[in-house]
Order: structure tokens, then C-alpha cells, then sequence
């Protein structure tokens, strides 16, 4: 079955980030990140970019932005080429159709994250030129590579999910960026509700008192669990039979 995901990846490598005919939006979509987060952050931060959290905001909005535009693609966008059919009619396995596009997507949105933090560590080394090889923090550069993956891999497979049932690509975004920018909507309001109910005091010793490595942690595996719910309902979702129909 290897094969077989091998060139669904192939195909869907050659239709990632096509927007119609148009590929000023693809070019778009890829310089916006590489501009912020390679450039700009960098820049505004130096040397204190490697020994902070910052690079956190680049594997987590990288993927968002970069996956939540492509993996709608993945099957609402053959039903509306009217491709899906044919691909379905293929002697390829359930498996190998879904891991294709999985992979790709997540590869995709990983791959690019990864290409960002070393883009923006150039960046922060050339601006610290004399100074000695300057190097990301151990412990935030492992936690940027899981967490860009487990990101990547969470919002590839929420899109699948949306995308199998959506009738257009049009109405699986816009479900897809509805349903992962609303936690942050509900967190933001939390943050300014919380002081009504509880004394100032205390929200703001409780926010104070946090502990960033464990926040982090508890992040990953929130993630983790999440990947793993995600991909057992694409796995059970995708049903050809009545795709088909």
C-alpha cells in the first residue's frame, strides 16, 4: 500500500495551493508567513527569538494558515471537479486515498513551519554577526517541531472531515476557519470575563503563577488526543460506498 500513498501524494502535491487558475494567491498565502514570521519577528526581537517562546506563534499559525487553505481541496474540491467519482472507481484502497491526502497536507504545513524557524534563525544570526552561531533554546526547538506537527496533523484532519461531507470548497473553509479560530474567540473572552466573577487579585496571580514548560506539555498531549479522535473519525467517515453515491 505504500505505492499507492505514494502517488496519491504525488497528485496531490501537484494541485496543492492551486486557487482556480490563479497563483498570486498561492504566492500570497506562502510569502504572508515567510515575511512575519521569517523576517519582521525576528528582526524585532534578535537574539531574544531563540530564547523565547515566541517561535511558538510559527508553529501554530503556519500550519493553520497554510493547511486551512489547501485541505479543503481534498474532497470538496474533487466533487466539484467532478473528479471524485473517477478517483473513487479507482483500485487504490480507502487507506491509501485518505493517508495521500493526509500526508501531503501535513508535510506540507510541517515542512513549511520547519523552513521558517531556520529562515528566521539566519535571519537573527546575521543581525548578531560577530557575536558567535546563535542556536534555538533545546527545549523550545523540540517543542516547536512536535507541536508544528501535531498542529499540522490536527488541522489536516479536521479539513478531511469537513471536506468529505462539504458540498463546495467555498463552504468547507469557511467551516474549517470557523471551527479553529472559535477557541481562540471563547479563550479571548474568557480572559476579559474571568475578572467579573473572580477579584483581580487573583486572575492576576493565577496568570502569574503559570508555568510555561507545563503549559506546553499539556498543550502537546491535548493535541495528541486530539490527532488521534480526528483521524479515527476521517478513518471512519470515509465510506466509498457512499461517497460514490
Amino acid at each position: 500500500m505504500g505505492n499507492d500513498i505514494l502517488n496519491v501524494m504525488w497528485k496531490e502535491s501537484k494541485g496543492m495551493l492551486r486557487y482556480g487558475d490563479s497563483r498570486w494567491k498561492a504566492i500570497a498565502t506562502l510569502l504572508t508567513p515567510i515575511a512575519v514570521f521569517g523576517i519582521v519577528f525576528p528582526i524585532q526581537f534578535r537574539e531574544a527569538w531563540l530564547t523565547s517562546f515566541w517561535p511558538v506563534a510559527v508553529s501554530i499559525f503556519t500550519p493553520l494558515l497554510l493547511i486551512a487553505t489547501t485541505i479543503t481541496e481534498s474532497f470538496a474540491g474533487e466533487r466539484e471537479r467532478h473528479t471524485l467519482e473517477t478517483l473513487l472507481a479507482s483500485r487504490l484502497p480507502d487507506r491509501a486515498i485518505l493517508l495521500g491526502k493526509l500526508l501531503t497536507s501535513m508535510l506540507f504545513g510541517w515542512g513549511m513551519t520547519l523552513f521558517l524557524l531556520m529562515v528566521s534563525l539566519v535571519v537573527v544570526n546575521l543581525l548578531e554577526w560577530g557575536n558567535g552561531f546563535r542556536f534555538y533554546q533545546p527545549a523550545i526547538f523540540v517543542i516547536n517541531i512536535l507541536l508544528s506537527w501535531l498542529v499540522s496533523g490536527m488541522v489536516a484532519s479536521l479539513g478531511v472531515l469537513i471536506s468529505l461531507r462539504a458540498p463546495t470548497v467555498q463552504s468547507a473553509t469557511q467551516t474549517l476557519v470557523l471551527m479553529l479560530f472559535m477557541p481562540f474567540l471563547l479563550l479571548q473572552g474568557v480572559v476579559f470575563i474571568l475578572p467579573t466573577f473572580l477579584p483581580v487579585d487573583t486572575v492576576k496571580g493565577f496568570f502569574e503563577s503559570l508555568d510555561l514548560p507545563t503549559i506546553m506539555l499539556i498543550v502537546l498531549l491535548v493535541l495528541l488526543f486530539a490527532n488521534l479522535g480526528l483521524f479515527l473519525g476521517a478513518v471512519a467517515r470515509f465510506q466509498r460506498s457512499r461517497l460514490i453515491l
